[in-house]
Formats: C-alpha cells, structure tokens, sequence
C-alpha cells in the first residue's frame, strides 16, 4: 500500500513530501491495491467492484476525509486462483478475494459449505447459516489473522449445484465411468457414484469440455451461464447440492494497521453488506440462469428420493472433514455449527449428518 498525505490548501514541502495544512485535520490518499483470480464475469468479483469499492472510496471520502485509490488487479493479473491466499499474506494485494476451493489445505476449514452436500438451494439462506457458522467459531476470523496476515472483512456465496453433461442421463447408474469435473473440496460429492471425478476450474471449464478432458462439471447454474458452457453442453439435472459459502475478502494486517479507525470501521461494515449484496445477486442470477438453460438444455429437477439414495451413497462427509480440520489445527467445529444454523432455519437434508456426527 502506498499512502499520500495533504492537509488543506497552503502547501509545504518538507523531506520530499507534500503536505497542505487544512486546519488540524489531517486528510491522507490510501493507494490500496484490490484482486483476485477469477474475473468480474464472476458475480462476487463484480460485486466487489461495483458495490464494495465504490462505496468504500465514496464513504471514506465522505465522511473521513480521506481518500482510497483503487488499483484493480482482477481475472489473474496480480494472483492465480491458488495463490490469492498468499498475495494478500504477503502484501502483493493490500485487499483480496482468496477462492476457498483452490486453497484446500491452507484454508481447510473454510471450506466447510462444501463439506455439509445437499445444503439449502438458497444462496441468501446459505450466507446467512455461513456468517452464523463464523459467529460461533471466532477462531475462524483469528485463525486467519494470526496464521496468514489478513483480516476478514467478508464471505462470498454462490448458487446452488447441481450436474451439467454433454450427455444425456437418467439414473445414477448411466453415470458411471464418466469424467466428471468438481472444484475440489466438492469432488467426494461424486463418491460411490462410479464417475470419474477430475479437479478444474471455472476459468479452463470450456475448452477442457471441447478437448474431452471430462464431459460433465458439478456446478452451479450461474457459473454455467456465465462461462457460456451451456453451448457445449447437452442437460442439467438440479440435484441440490446447495449454495455455498465459497470464498473470503480479506485485508492485509500490515496495510489493515496503517489505516485510519474511521476507514477500517467503514471498511469492515461495508464488507458485511457487500457479503448480503453477493448472495441477493447469486440468487437473482440464479434465477435468471434458469431461465436460460431451460431453454438451452435438457433439464430437470431431483426428487427427493433420488437425492437421498444419492447422499447414501456418500460417506460421512462431514464427520471425516471435521476430524482431518482438527488434526491440521484449524477449526473443525465449524463444520456442525454451519449444520445446525441450517436446521435452524428450516433446512431439510436428505440425509441426518448431524445425527450420525
């Protein structure tokens, strides 16, 4: 982060800075450079650069005094998917939006949404048991802090999964030998369901699906639409996987330290309405990506029937996650408490996983 300081109209240059004297308050520009590796296609980068930014920059400017100059550095150009976690720890990027799935075993724990499959279809319902998750695990937040240099200032949250092919299928059965692609921490979805599964990402989903690297993605509906995969696509079954809690924005400790208390407090509230913000814009775009493959693809819904004979197949996700997060050190509790605020507000799983903890 690079910082600039003036102080009113009468200028003096002292030691190779300019100061303006404007009474005995002291108004400073905060250069603070912003990325991730996704792009802005992506609805929680679009949202940090057309809500999270703005707002910040115009409340600082506003009600401080100072000013914030963004430096974007989205779509790769400052950190890869994998290495945003890093940029942020190391003060490449003063502010970021670390991708959860690509940094499996750092941020373990924070993967915990993908650990509790057939969640809510919902992602405002899925944001809201997320953020009571982090309110009854505060090692979540610390752990951050004190293991990677960053402050938690937001959640990211994404629409509801379901099976993209570029075949078509009927039962689980039809699936079987199959290359189906998952992010990673969603990749035990396909467990017992004799696919192949193949680790990717959004980002190489297309021509990956052209080459035959794999021929069907567990993703959500947005992610399809915005990445135009439904041209190479044949059907999509919304097997509710659910929405997820898939990603953080996080402020470097060492930059977070050498602002104001009126910009970090301005800072830390916008970062909460930018986390609401994200999971209204993923419904809205789930939603009207429906819409779209409706008329794209095959589609169709899963009964409840199919989902539960889906989940039994499945081992006990979130019993084995919570066990392999402790023994790392991180919070693994977090896993149960994202559970229970899900039944807590009416969720219904297909399959009792806090009953077999």
């Amino acid at each position: 982060m690079r910082k600039s300081g003036h102080f009113g109209r009468f200028a003096a240059l002292t030691a190779g800075a300019v100061f303006v004297w404007a009474g005995e308050v002291a108004a400073d520009t905060y250069k603070l450079k912003i990325g991730a590796g996704h792009a802005p296609v992506a609805a929680w980068i679009a949202t940090i650069r057309d809500h999270f930014m703005p707002r910040v920059a115009d409340r600082v400017a506003k009600e401080t005094g100072h000013k914030i100059e963004w430096t974007e550095g989205f779509g790769g150009s400052l950190c890869k998917l994998n290495e945003c976690l890093e940029a942020v720890e190391s003060g490449i990027l003063d502010v970021g939006s670390p991708a959860t799935p690509f940094s499996p075993a750092k941020l373990m724990a924070y993967n915990f949404a993908y650990f509790v499959p057939f969640g809510p279809a919902d992602p405002r319902v899925a944001y809201k048991a997320a953020a009571e998750a982090y309110s009854k695990t505060p090692r979540m937040p610390a752990f951050l802090e004190e293991r990677y240099n960053q402050r938690l200032l937001g959640i990211t949250t994404i629409g509801n999964y379901g099976l993209a092919t570029n075949f078509e299928w009927k039962t689980v059965a039809d699936l079987k030998g199959r290359k189906i692609a998952a992010a990673g921490p969603n990749m035990p979805w396909l467990q017992g369901t004799g696919t192949v599964a193949v680790q990717s990402n959004l980002n190489e989903a297309y021509t990956s699906m052209q080459t035959g690297v794999y021929e069907g993605w567990v993703m959500y509906q947005e992610g399809i639409t915005s990445f135009k995969l439904q041209e190479i696509l044949k059907q999509y079954v919304d097997m509710d996987f659910g929405a997820l809690h898939a990603g953080l924005l996080t402020v470097n400790r060492d930059t977070w330290k050498t602002l104001p208390a009126n910009v970090q407090k301005i800072m830390e509230e916008e970062g909460n309405a930018w986390s609401q913000t994200t999971a209204n814009v993923a419904w809205d775009r789930q939603v009207a990506a429906k819409k779209i493959l409706d008329g794209a693809l095959k589609t169709s819904q899963a009964t409840m029937e199919m989902k539960q004979a889906w989940a039994k197949s499945l081992p006990n996700i979130p019993k084995q996650r919570l066990e392999e997060i402790n023994k790392v050190g991180q919070p693994g509790e977090v896993v149960y408490a994202y559970i229970k605020a899900l039944k807590a507000a009416g969720h219904v799983f297909p399959r009792d996983w806090e009953a077999e903890r």
